[in-house]
């Protein structure tokens, strides 16, 4: 009886400890949360020591690395320890006096879940008697993370100093919203980058940056400047021939780092196996624009092959010199079918004010041969041979000769027989359809309104909300007034620009030398163009820091 009782006791025991959350249930996306510091956050004669910072549920201990940075940097790095829920920072002896410390707590802490902080935590202490109040805030634009570095200046602006590490670090929130709080007076200057980089000093061939339109922010005592934005890119990197690929005797692809557009090549040829020179016809891809289709008269023989370009020329300007890439001509013969690449699938059209637009039709391997009614497009029950534009030998741009009509569905046939590819054989099926319906016409609006002129040009641009955005301009007339008109309908961003340099588009700057950028503001709200309709959206006025 005692061996029974016993059991039971430890059959409850364990059955009370196996106690847990039913599993499934909505997943938990809660950002921790900061509760509180001791010291309290603001306090006054801090002497260093112990720092402990709770949040609201526990912490991955993973994630504290590179979380946590100290403003401005100590001359003996603090030591940080974890404790479930909680972080303990021990500062070392010896601080400035008279001096604000902030810890800023960025987006790489996690919790348990790794669901991280929705946006940075400053807390500040002061080793005298105030705490600086100065404020520095405004907004990172782009499609990615961004952070901001913040140097405050002790001398003259250099601009080696963004190449240093950064006295304030501060990561934008998913809205690109970005705070520095605790500042102390004095001269500022910073710059927007990728969330990856923040806090490291930049290496701009590598990194997204952005640099603000002033080149210094004088902070007064307890002052807030706010309304300062950034827009990051890459730098294009120095134009580099990466590879090429020869596929058949006579043709391949040569391939560059970068979109290149209205450039020439100088001393383009070919080196093969036994010493031939080749001369090369080329063009570029235009559904990628960092390649280039290459024939060459002649066949090349097998083997070993070398790609020469003298220099490549973008109006005035020499892009790169004394190029060359090696690779090999295959020995087997081709016979492989062309193949129609894109479109993919039934493609739907929506008609556009001209007819349009036209649609790309690639094919796998150049087309040197197009005898007549090669193409017929069947619009309904009528039949009719069409003449295509070959952009290149490999893809046409299409259109019907007397453009798309509303609510059609349309067959485009291709003969087989009628096509001769460089090497191989025709398409494998004698017809090739391809397929489009076209939906309702697109409509066209107008978008009109005023702004504030403070002296400088101001260019107005509205863009689509899509990944491969259409951008449309307006300057603004002596009234102050800027008007658009038949711009397709759906939903567009505004944004001003003081067009400094008149280039007719917004410009970034630079950091080395350091140019600033050009000031702009996007408005918060979008705006939804409609069929038929011109919209005044009114005095649109944003103050400028």
């Amino acid at each position: 009886m005692i061996f029974i009782a016993l059991w039971m006791v430890a059959l409850m025991f364990y059955t009370c400890a196996a106690v847990a959350p039913p599993d499934g249930g909505p997943k938990d996306e809660t950002p921790p949360q900061f509760i509180s510091a001791i010291p309290e956050a603001g306090s006054l004669h801090f002497k260093g020591g112990k720092v402990s910072i709770k949040f609201s549920e526990y912490i991955s201990e993973k994630s504290i690395k590179n979380a946590v940075k100290i403003s401005p940097r100590l001359d003996f790095p603090a030591v940080i320890k974890y404790a479930d829920d909680e972080l303990i920072i021990n500062f070392p002896e010896g601080l400035l006096p008279d001096q604000t410390y902030v810890i800023t707590i960025n987006r790489n802490l996690k919790d348990e879940r790794s669901v991280a902080l929705d946006q940075s935590i400053q807390i500040a202490f002061s080793t005298g008697e105030i705490i600086d109040e100065g404020i520095i805030s405004g907004r990172v634009y782009g499609e990615d993370g961004y952070g901001v570095h913040l140097w405050k200046l002790e001398k003259e602006f250099e601009d080696s100093i963004f190449f240093t590490e950064p006295l304030y670090v501060s990561e934008a929130d998913d809205d690109g919203f970005f705070n520095f709080k605790y500042l102390a007076p004095g001269d500022y200057v910073m710059l927007g980058i990728e969330r990856s980089a923040a806090g490291a000093i930049l290496v701009p061939e590598r990194m997204a940056y952005g640099v603000s339109s002033k080149k210094v922010y004088s902070l007064a005592k307890n002052q807030t400047i706010e309304g300062i934005y950034l827009r990051p890119k890459r730098e294009n990197p120095p134009l580099k021939m990466t590879h090429g690929e020869w596929l058949g005797k006579r043709w391949g692809w040569m391939y560059f780092n970068q979109e290149l557009n209205d450039i020439t090549f100088q001393g383009l040829n070919i080196l093969d196996s036994k010493e031939g020179v080749h001369s090369l016809d080329f063009y570029q891809d235009e559904q990628d624009k960092k390649r280039f289709l290459l024939i060459a008269s002649d066949t090349l023989n097998v083997g070993k092959a070398i790609l020469n370009i003298e220099s490549v020329i973008s109006g005035k300007d020499s892009l790169l010199n004394h190029a060359k890439i090696n690779f090999r001509v295959p020995g087997k013969m081709d016979t492989t079918h062309v193949k129609q690449t894109q479109p993919e699938s039934t493609v739907t059209i929506r008609l556009e004010k001209d007819g349009g637009p036209t649609i790309p039709i690639v094919f796998s391997k150049p087309i040197m041969v197009i005898t007549d009614s090669a193409f017929f497009l069947v619009a309904d029950t009528d039949t009719v041979v069409v003449g295509v534009d070959w952009i290149n030998p490999t893809e046409i741009d299409f259109l019907p000769p007397m453009g798309w009509q509303e609510k059609t569905k349309y067959q485009l046939m291709v003969f087989a027989d009628k096509l001769t590819p460089i090497e191989g054989k025709s398409l494998k099926d004698s017809v090739t359809y391809i397929r489009f319906n076209s939906e309702k016409k697109l409509g066209y609006g107008g978008l009109s309104g005023l702004i504030v002129n403070e002296g400088i040009q101001p260019l107005i641009e509205l863009s689509t909300l899509k990944k491969e955005p259409e951008i449309f301009h307006s300057s603004v007339d002596s009234n102050l007034q800027f008007h658009f008109k038949n711009i397709p309908e759906g939903p567009y961003r505004l944004m001003i620009i003081f067009d400094r340099d008149q280039n007719g588009e917004f410009s970034f700057g630079s950091v080395l030398p350091f140019q600033p950028s050009e000031w702009f503001y996007i408005h918060p709200d979008t705006f939804d163009i409609r069929a038929n309709w011109d919209i005044d959206v009114g005095l649109i006025q944003e103050e400028r820091q």
